[in-house]
């Protein structure tokens, strides 16, 4: 792998910390006021289709009052009584029209009003046929006379029926909007009257959507409950059109209106966002169509901006670091000549300081200086250690030949207790200095330590007992060597009174789940709580002072070898001793 010149790497670093910041607010403004500006947009976009469907509903009502004045009409049940009787027929007609004429004219966007009878007579006012007798709709309608009579007398509502073709009239297309409810005679609420259906021109939908064909930029059309289109712009040909299913969630909505303005082809060059009020009580959706092509550009062209802003700031970060790290440069040359000078053995060479070092520069100077001048000293010091080493040198052998010599003395003596002292000794010895970190079974740490206490037996007189109990799934579980005897010797040493007499020690090793519990009780004399505190909190082993020090080293190395998976606890007992309980893992054996 090439490697890079610390120059190099400056620069860069340079470079990233300075270009990396103008990224980060860069995109993130650019993501923040692109994503202000879409909500912005939205909550506009919405409270604007509010305002739409609140339009609708206010004209709507209106045409519903005209409707009411129709249908509670007092005379209107007896002239469509009369009908149906065939009394006085002409007369009835004449007069139902010029109440229906005087109702057509009074507000725009009403194109027909029709009245049907329980018998089927039909009595007809309408703007766009000349004939005074014959609806121009009805023949065409998706419902049968009978079927629309039916649907609305059925209850007391008032039937909206969606944008249909009406008829052609004067070389014109009319699409018309149907408003239709039962007449009502209030002496009898519950006689068959007939129906009364007001007609509505499509225009009507289109002032309610406010759109301006000059702009283009945004467009509204309207969906029944049946995903048809009863309103869109001035092309009336996507009327009837069933673009999407209103049981449908509003995202899949969403989709289906995009699909179908991409096949009307509006919008269709530029990017644009789809949004919709859905009225609960009409059942239909309102569908705005923006233009996003500006709001896309600007987009794009703040990206730009930042993108170019970003490489200006590359330029004079690489300029300005260039010219700020060549005495820094220099000043690492220098130290580097005298490194490699050392490394070839000259351990004379001395980094001489100059005013373009850097304060941190010349604490590498400093430290380089003191370091070779400490190494020549330490140099010479230990060819004098090598020296006496080989002077003073004992071979281990030497030592075991020599206390086997003696045991074979005390033997020829009878002294078997002492050949015994003698033996334990040597194998304690060879068992601590041969690789003293390793791991052992604990069977054989407890084997060595019962040597131990043995010597500590003999040496103290028997004062006191032992009792050493290993549960057989812990004897193959692994240790550190040496680890639990500087608390054996603590118990020993420290925890039984100079003349007791009942002194016992009792070691126990159980496995509990995933961990080794060492036990090591005695009934000596205790532990002060200020100790056990220190201890228990591990601030004992943190202290200096040289009292404790086996101590100190036997937690200092249960943290090494087991970090914090190995702890030691102390607790005093009633009515006296001392229990110290250390936790290991429990290792296996490898097979």
């Amino acid at each position: 792998m090439k490697k890079i010149s610390l120059r190099t790497r400056l620069i860069r670093l340079f470079a990233a910390t300075s270009i990396i910041p103008v990224l980060i607010f860069g995109i993130y403004s650019y993501y923040n006021i692109a994503g202000a500006l879409r909500d912005n947009t939205e909550i506009i976009t919405n409270s604007n289709l509010r305002q739409v469907d609140q339009n609708l509903n206010v004209w709507l009502d209106s045409y519903e009052d005209l409707l009411y004045q129709i249908y509670t009409e007092d005379n209107m049940a007896a002239w469509t009584g009369r009908l149906d009787q065939g009394t006085d027929e002409a007369v009835t007609v004449n007069q139902m029209r010029r109440f229906l004429n005087a109702i057509l004219n009074t507000r725009d966007y009403v194109r027909a009003i029709t009245v049907i009878t329980p018998g089927g007579y039909v009595v007809t006012c309408e703007h766009m046929t000349p004939a005074t007798y014959k609806s121009s709709w009805l023949g065409g309608f998706s419902l049968s006379a009978e079927e629309l009579y039916g649907q609305v007398i059925a209850d007391y509502n008032t039937h909206i029926f969606s944008t249909e073709y009406g008829t052609n009239f004067d070389n014109r297309d009319y699409y018309l909007l149907h408003m239709a409810h039962r007449i009502i005679d209030y002496r009898r609420l519950h006689k068959e009257c007939g129906i009364a259906i007001l007609s509505l021109d499509e225009e009507l939908l289109q002032k309610v959507c406010m759109n301006n064909e000059e702009d283009g930029r945004v467009f509204h059309f309207i969906t029944d409950e049946k995903g048809r289109v009863i309103s869109f712009g001035s092309d009336t040909e996507q009327l009837g059109r069933v673009v999407t299913d209103m049981e449908k969630e509003e995202d899949a909505r969403k989709s289906d209106y995009s699909s179908f303005l991409k096949e009307t082809g509006r919008f269709a060059s530029g990017e644009s966002g789809i949004y919709l009020y859905h009225d609960q009580e009409l059942g239909w959706d309102i569908v705005n169509v923006t233009d996003l092509s500006e709001f896309l550009y600007s987009r794009k062209k703040q990206l730009s901006l930042i993108l170019l802003l970003s490489g200006i700031t590359a330029l004079a970060v690489i300029i300005i670091s260039t010219g700020m790290s060549k005495n820094l440069l220099s000043s690492i040359d220098q130290v580097i000549r005298g490194m490699r000078q050392a490394q070839d053995g000259d351990m004379s060479v001395r980094i001489e300081k100059d005013r373009k070092m850097t304060l941190e520069i010349e604490s590498i100077a400093d430290g380089f200086n003191d370091t070779l001048s400490r190494l020549n000293q330490s140099v010479e010091r230990q060819r004098e250690a090598q020296i006496m080493a080989m002077e003073a040198q004992i071979n281990p052998h030497f030592l075991y030949n020599t206390l086997d010599t003696i045991n074979w003395m005390a033997i020829d003596r009878d002294e078997y207790d002492i050949s015994n002292a003698i033996s334990a000794l040597a194998n304690i010895l060879r068992y601590a200095i041969v690789n003293s970190n390793a791991e052992v079974s604990i069977e054989e740490e407890i084997d060595w330590l019962k040597k131990y206490i043995y010597l500590q037996q003999f040496r103290l007189k028997n004062r006191f007992s032992c009792q050493i109990v290993v549960e057989p799934d812990a004897k193959e579980a692994r240790i550190h060597k040496l680890l639990l005897q500087p608390f054996v010797e603590n118990a020993i040493l420290h925890g039984f009174e100079k003349d007791q007499e009942d002194a016992e020690l009792l070691i126990q090793v159980t496995r509990q789940g995933e961990s080794l519990c060492i036990v090591i009780e005695d009934n000596g004399c205790g532990i002060d709580p200020e100790t056990i505190e220190k201890i228990n909190t591990g601030f004992y082993e943190k202290e200096g002072s040289r009292g404790g020090i086996g101590m100190r080293n036997a937690l200092t190395r249960l943290n090494m070898y087991y970090g914090q998976q190995g702890r030691m606890t102390v607790a005093s007992l009633s009515p006296r001793g001392t229990r110290a309980v250390v936790m290991i893992p429990c290792i296996q054996n490898p097979v």
